[in-house]
């Protein structure tokens, strides 16, 4: 092994990159965890907020315009809660979490320079109240950035790059400006060097979900949908055909003769023609369309939106990519056909009257002769 794939290798597992195959599924992960962080930020803020508006009585007393100030800065945010909590409640599948997060988290972030550089107009309070207070909510908005530091110039750039000429508006020294900014620059590096760590753990927890959930749904040997997975995409199916008055169709194949494969030739080959039958399956069909291995040597698969006609088609189209090629194996290219039993849905079908309808009509492509398609009644 070579240096540099030793480092791609190191860097892989360090910084995690999803596959192009479950992007989808990544970007359903990422907006439910936007969701759950920003309904749990929008609960702490609305308590949180009146708290420290009345210790602001309390600590800065008579000082009612920076009373009043401060719960300007901290009006955006409260209302940013309140959509959050109202959406969560509206429309809680909806796009909005990840958004709305972001949006949260700049006015916060905002609220809190705000009444950082307020805090050096109206003196009276501890001297490090505001200061802590800033350091505090550097490090809690960056629970925000879901997407790592891609995130980090919306939450923290105009607030922390408008926080200098705030505090010499309001009558900081520039030469004590540095003072200021140092411990809260010290807090946004380690809040980036978190938030990028968060993030990646996150992208490596997802993926070994996604590789379980897989395992779970597919066969082992050929990759293909497994019976149980194949189960729900047929629930589905039905269940849209239903709804919307389409039809679907469920076309069973068996391997023709292919106890007579494993026999002359072993176990092992015979697993290469059922990969390689696999293969050409799943090129058949067209996106939308499913293919499983149904047990054994047989195979189940659905195809949608589809008529009579168009099912055959599909049919024979499979038939002959099977036949017209042979199958490449350790034992050299081999001869394979396959029968195919072929059923479309209607009214009075359920999901299982539709297999067992396709299953006989395989039988019946079985007893007329093999490498051929039969429709069912």
């Amino acid at each position: 092994m070579t240096v540099g794939s030793s480092a791609r290798r190191l860097m892989a597992m360090i910084f995690p990159t999803v596959p192009a195959a479950w992007q989808a599924d990544f970007e359903t992960f990422q907006r439910q965890l936007a969701r759950r962080i920003a309904v749990v930020a929008a609960l702490a803020i609305l308590i949180l907020l009146p708290a420290f508006q009345f210790i602001d009585y309390v600590i800065y007393e008579s000082q009612d315009d920076l009373h009043l100030h401060n719960a300007l800065w901290r009006l955006p945010v409260s209302l940013a809660a309140l959509g959050i909590l109202f959406l969560r409640w509206k429309q809680p599948d909806g796009a909005w979490p990840r958004p709305l997060l972001l949006l949260m988290a700049f006015a916060l972030m905002t609220m809190m320079v705000g009444i950082f550089a307020n805090d050096k107009v109206f003196q009276g309070g501890p001297a490090d109240y505001t200061s802590q207070g800033l350091i505090i909510t550097i490090a809690a908005v960056s629970m925000a950035a879901t997407r790592g530091l891609r995130d980090i110039p919306v939450i923290y750039g105009l607030p922390f790059l408008s926080l200098p000429f705030l505090l010499i508006h309001n009558g900081v020294a520039l030469s004590s400006v540095t003072t200021h900014l140092v411990y809260p620059a010290a807090m946004l590096v380690v809040a980036c060097i978190v938030v990028e760590l968060i993030y990646h753990s996150n992208i490596r927890s997802f993926m070994a979900n996604q590789q379980l959930k897989e395992s779970a749904m597919t066969d082992p040997l050929t990759g293909l949908l497994n019976r149980r997975a194949m189960s729900k995409e047929l629930t589905t199916a039905h269940a849209r055909s239903l709804r919307h008055e389409v039809r679907y169709a469920i076309i069973m194949a068996d391997l023709d003769r292919f106890k007579r494969v494993n026999d002359a030739h072993g176990h092992d080959v015979g697993d290469q023609v059922l990969v390689e039958l696999g293969n050409r399956l799943t090129t058949s069909l067209r996106r939308e369309d499913r293919v499983s291995r149904w047990g054994g040597e047989e195979f189940l698969m659905l195809v949608q939106d589809t008529d009579e006609s168009a099912s055959l088609e599909v049919a024979e189209k499979i038939r002959k990519a099977v036949e017209e090629a042979p199958f490449p194996t350790s034992a050299g290219p081999l001869p394979i056909t396959l029968s195919l039993g072929l059923a479309l849905n209607s009214e009075r079908d359920t999901t299982e009257t539709v297999i067992i309808r396709a299953d006989k009509a395989l039988y019946q492509a079985k007893q007329n002769g093999r490498n051929r398609v039969e429709l069912a009644e």
